[in-house]
This record gives structure tokens, sequence and C-alpha cells, in this order.
């Protein structure tokens, strides 16, 4: 009878065990990707295909005052066979300020804009030095008073432009 009942207990406890393991956690991996005809991979994410420049928080009275405030990003570029092939990068936008190089923002701030230095919007930038293997663009953002009529006002802002690197 003492058998049995061990047995049973050491059943029991193995039962729980598994049972244990098969309620533990579970999910999904997706693999999604876009194949191009390109020489070059262009990263994933932040370095590459959703690319994000925080500012952080900004004074107002800086901004008035005439400061600019600036932040580098970079566009990662990898596994690239170049054969010879040349590259320009263009950045554009529909929300630029007329008559002037820089994004308009959107968001509950205003007077400000975003420029890209080295960068004009709508106009190819020849990219030199591009190599086999992998290479880094670094640009850097500047968000400043868009004019000199207007104060910046206090306020989350946001802008957006879109770029492509065409290969010859």
């Amino acid at each position: 009878m003492k058998l049995s009942q061990i047995a049973m207990a050491t059943l029991l406890a193995s039962g729980i065990a598994f049972g244990a393991q098969a309620a533990g956690n579970k999910g999904t991996v997706t693999f999604s990707g876009e194949v191009v005809d390109s020489p070059c991979d262009l990263s994933a994410g932040q370095d590459g295909t959703d690319i994000k420049v925080d500012f952080g928080q900004l004074s107002m009275a800086g901004l008035n005052g005439g400061r600019v405030a600036t932040e580098n990003f970079e566009i990662k570029l990898k596994n690239c066979i170049m054969n010879k092939k040349t590259a320009a990068i263009t950045f554009t936008s529909t929300d630029q300020l007329t008559g002037k190089n820089l994004l308009k923002t959107n968001g509950t701030a205003t007077g400000l804009g975003i420029s890209l230095k080295g960068i004009t919007f709508g106009t190819a930038l020849d990219l030199t030095g591009l190599a086999d293997g992998d290479n880094t663009l670094t640009y850097t953002a500047s968000v400043q008073k868009a004019d000199g009529e207007t104060s910046v006002t206090a306020g989350t802002f946001t802008a957006s432009t879109n770029f492509v690197i065409a290969y010859k």
C-alpha cells in the first residue's frame, strides 16, 4: 500500500511539473522585410528605415534668443557591394516652410523650423566614399526659430522628411 501511495504521489508531482511547463509564456515571432534593387542593405529601425531624432526638452527663451539645438543621427548601409556604383541621397518633405530650407513643425509648439546641415531639401547630394561592406552616413539636424518675426511658443513638436538613396 505504501508503495502505491509513493508511486501515486510521484505521478501526481510529475503531472504538476508538466502542467506548469505547459502554462508558461508563449508568443509569435514575425519576420518581415523588403527586397530592393540596391547594392546595400538599409538597416532596420532606428539606424535606417525608421529613424527618430529626439531633441528632448528645449528652452523656449533660448530658442527665441537665437540658440540652435542640434542632434546627430545615422543611416547605416550594410553589406554593400558597390561594383563601382555611385550614390546620391535626397531628403524630401511636403512640410517645408515656403522660401526656406526648413521643415515646418507640427504640434502645439509654434515658430520652429528644422534643418539638416549640408542638405537642401529636394536636391540630391552625392555620397562620396561608399565602400564595399558597411557604411554609416551621419547627419546633423537642427531645430531653431523659424524666422525673426515669429516667437517660438511652448509645446510639443514633430516633423518628418523622407530620404531616397539612388545608385548609378
